[in-house]
């Protein structure tokens, strides 16, 4: 395969992926399902907060969204929709004032916040993230991973240039074919990159005035 081809080839299956990957495609085909879903879930809003109580709604929540969201939809047993709503929590429940379990805990029982409507609510976006980030790498799997080597390093190439602009240093002076093992990696950090440009934009802000 000559460069130029190379390079088509390579050049193919980036449009492709970021086809797969747009913003547009993520909101509608992750992220809609995922908070219609979470909208849907009913619970006792008036019923006291205990650590029963919050176990009980938390491990349902996650049932319910997980069973009727299509791009996360998978049958779960009580005991794994708590194993999963706690590494939910753990992983991505973060707040100002802390992170984690307990935390999300304490702001259910907040009566200055919107009690486990709160919580449910970071926990819509935290299974979100996630669910992107599994699409993202199975679209990268599928199209990008497969590839041969030359191709995988032709388009790491393209998206260093790409988005040369706003990777941090330590992976804008990697070679191509350091970064052609981490394509996935290298996709969400630009698509990142390109959201929070986008919602800087959208805002009318100009990113380099501070």
């Amino acid at each position: 395969m000559t460069n130029s081809e190379s390079n088509s080839k390579a050049a193919t299956i980036i449009e492709e992926v970021l086809e797969k990957t747009d913003e547009e495609y993520l909101r509608r085909q992750i992220d809609q399902p995922i908070e219609k879903a979470a909208a849907s879930f009913e619970s006792d809003r008036d019923a006291p907060v205990t650590h029963e109580t919050f176990i009980q709604v938390i491990t349902n929540f996650v049932r319910h969204v997980y069973e009727r969201a299509h791009g996360c939809w998978q049958e779960m047993s009580a005991k794994q929709a708590y194993a999963e709503a706690v590494a939910i929590l753990e992983e991505g429940y973060q707040t100002p004032h802390g992170r984690g379990y307990d935390v999300a805990f304490l702001d259910a029982s907040n009566p200055n916040l919107d009690g486990i409507e709160y919580v449910l609510a970071q926990m819509t976006g935290c299974i979100i993230t996630m669910a992107r980030e599994k699409h993202i790498r199975g679209v990268c799997a599928s199209r990008m991973e497969l590839a041969d080597w030359p191709i995988r390093r032709q388009i790491a190439e393209i998206l260093q240039k790409r988005w040369e602009s706003y990777l941090p240093d330590n992976i804008r002076t990697c070679s191509p074919a350091q970064l052609a093992h981490y394509l996935s990696e290298l996709v969400n950090l630009g698509l990142s990159a390109d959201r929070m440009v986008g919602k800087i934009r959208g805002a009318g802000a100009n990113p380099w005035q501070f």
